[in-house]
């Protein structure tokens, strides 16, 4: 089997219009998602500085970018602070996407990963996570 390459050209642009027959149906589910006891997250923000430099830490070894989709329990109001109720945080799963650099092979250009468990080994910042979430802050 061949190792795909990847050449920073993957994805496809398309009109506004096809985007928002793929995001309808998905925002239909809002009161679901609600009534399951989750945060409605109907799109995340990630500034254009914060992507260059998440691209400036590999140069030309960033093909591209990995999105993973995760989920985290928090809680958030329009002005993005935690909820405090009788000194306890109360804390919904909320959905959250991970942006990591990929490198032509499709390798996540991480090593942070790798070193888990060496004490006294500080974390690098090698992944994006963590946007204003719309509707309630953007």
């Amino acid at each position: 089997m061949e190792t795909r390459r990847f050449t920073g050209k993957e994805g496809e642009l398309v009109s506004a219009e096809a985007a928002l027959r793929l995001t309808r149906p998905y925002e239909a589910r809002q009161k679901e998602i609600l009534e399951r006891g989750d945060n409605y997250v109907k799109a995340e923000f990630f500034g254009i500085h914060t992507f260059n430099e998440l691209i400036s830490m590999h140069g030309d070894k960033c093909a591209g970018f990995r999105v993973y989709y995760g989920i985290r329990d928090e809680e958030e109001d329009n002005s993005g602070h935690i909820h405090i109720i009788s000194k306890e945080i109360i804390r919904k799963p909320t959905s959250r996407l991970i942006i990591v650099p990929v490198d032509e092979d499709g390798n996540d250009l991480t090593t942070s990963v790798q070193l888990v468990g060496l004490k006294d080994m500080p974390a690098m910042k090698e992944a994006m996570l963590g946007g204003p979430l719309c509707p309630s802050q953007c």
